[in-house]
């Protein structure tokens, strides 16, 4: 599927990386971005829904650990 200007769709976005966002409808200012291509705006979103996981299921850094240490 191809998206041109004006356009719109409703996608589900897989993250590669860890990602902090909420819905649109909860807090809405968090609940909308940019995505941005050689700091030029490709496109706006507003997030429908979060799926979010369980605590502690994703990746946990070296620096993450040591601050966890130490409490």
């Amino acid at each position: 599927m191809v998206l041109k200007s004006g356009d719109a769709a409703i996608i589900d976005m897989v993250p590669g990386k860890p990602m902090c966002v909420e819905s649109f409808f909860e807090y809405p200012p968090p609940g909308r971005f940019a995505v941005r291509d050689m700091r030029q705006m490709v496109a706006m979103a507003v997030t429908k829904a979060v799926d979010k996981k369980a605590a502690g299921a994703g990746k946990v850094t070296k620096s993450s650990q040591k601050v966890q240490k130490a409490k």
